[in-house]
This record gives C-alpha cells, sequence and structure tokens, in this order.
C-alpha cells in the first residue's frame, strides 16, 4: 500500500462552507446533486484537510441513484489525487456504504493516517471490469470472496451507471462481511485511469474510466 502519511501545512486554494454541506462535531457532510461538477465538490472535500480546519475528517460525501454519485465518486478521486500531490503527500480514503437504501450513498473520506494500522497488506489483487447493466450484488459476491481469500480488488467503469455499480459493489461487499463477521472491512482509494478500446478496422482510441483500488482492514472500520 504505496501511500504516504505526512500531514501538509500548504494553505489550498479551496472554498469555504457553503450550501450543500454541513458540519458537525465529527468531521462534515457534504450533500451531492448530479448537477454539480465533481470540481467543486471535490473542493468541500479538500477543505477538511486545512491544518486549522474547524471540521476536518472524516468527511461524509451522500449522494443519491446514478448521477449524483457519479459526481461524488469522482470528486473523491479528484480530492484523493490533489491531497497526494500538495506539499506533505496526504493519502485519503473512502469507506462506501448505503443510507436508507442501495441507491443513496455515503463515501466516508478518512485520512488514511486514521486506520491504517489495521491496513491487511496484501499481495495479489482481482479486477473486474464493471459495466452499466453490470449486477453490483455479483461484483460484491466476488470482492466479498477475494477478501475472505487475502485478495485485494479493484473495479473500473465508464459512465455514470457503471460508477454506480462499482462503489455500490463494495458497499455491498462490506455488507457480506459484516454479515458474515469475518472481521474484515474495506475501504477504496478512488483513480482516475486512461484505457484504450479496441475496434477492429478503426485506430484505436483512449478514454478515461474511474478506478476503486479496494483494499483490506483487520476489524469494523470505526468513523
Amino acid at each position: 500500500l504505496n501511500f504516504c502519511i505526512l500531514h501538509h501545512q500548504q494553505q489550498y486554494d479551496i472554498m469555504s462552507s457553503k450550501e450543500g454541506e454541513q458540519v458537525g462535531e465529527q468531521g462534515r457532510r457534504v450533500f451531492v446533486k448530479g448537477d454539480e461538477t465533481a470540481q467543486f465538490t471535490s473542493r468541500k472535500i479538500s477543505l477538511a484537510a486545512l491544518p486549522d480546519a474547524k471540521h476536518g475528517f472524516p468527511v461524509r460525501v451522500m449522494a443519491k441513484r446514478a448521477p449524483a454519485t457519479n459526481v461524488a465518486v469522482k470528486a473523491v478521486a479528484i480530492a484523493t489525487k490533489r491531497l497526494a500531490e500538495m506539499e506533505g503527500n496526504m493519502a485519503i480514503v473512502g469507506v462506501p456504504s448505503f443510507r436508507d437504501n442501495r441507491n443513496e450513498i455515503c463515501i466516508s473520506v478518512e485520512d488514511l493516517q486514521k486506520i491504517k494500522a489495521n491496513v491487511i497488506l496484501t499481495t495479489e489483487t482481482s479486477s473486474f471490469m464493471i459495466g452499466a447493466k453490470t449486477d453490483p450484488k455479483m461484483t460484491a459476491g466476488a470482492i466479498a470472496s477475494a477478501a475472505r481469500e487475502g485478495h485485494a480488488s479493484s473495479v473500473q467503469g465508464i459512465g455514470s451507471d457503471a460508477v454506480f455499480n462499482c462503489i455500490r459493489s463494495v458497499a455491498i461487499a462490506r455488507e457480506y462481511l459484516d454479515d458474515k463477521d469475518d472481521g474484515i472491512d474495506l475501504f477504496v482509494k478512488a483513480e482516475f485511469i486512461e484505457v484504450k478500446f479496441e475496434e477492429e478496422g478503426r485506430k484505436d482510441r483512449t478514454g478515461t474510466a474511474l478506478k476503486l483500488n479496494i483494499f483490506l482492514h483487520q476489524g469494523r472500520i470505526e468513523l
């Protein structure tokens, strides 16, 4: 798990608390709308990393259905990259769960420093391509099975519905592991990757996919 865990002291060009954000004693909550930009939401997440932040991590990023969840996951990926590139290389990770139903997502974004003591190191990774029509329950079963064998996983998808299924598959896998009392939990590191499309008779083209690297944690992650 190649994260450097240091806090930075540099000021960021990010916004203060505004509409769609609530703060409390235990971090802050950010409510995402489907018509927002991922850049806009990512600034709300990054705000928690300020050295003098009144309300820091965890940041609970909340979204309903595919369009808003797509924005939320991309915002986490942008904030992850931004903070890793700042002085101090801060590492943040996400812990996905459901709220009232499986169309309502909460991604609890946390400083890896807070949970790294119980991270399970792995040497093998199972990878899954997720589409708009992929059943997240089936992918979740495969992720949970890999976790029980001590393997990390990754899921990647392109497009709003695929990204929605990616994050839901991890949240469901966490439920499966918890229901069986396996003593294992999951968290993710979100990133963008470039993928190549091969089309017969045409020049290969590239695109951008959202990837969730899924890591194992010993015991339930308490946020």
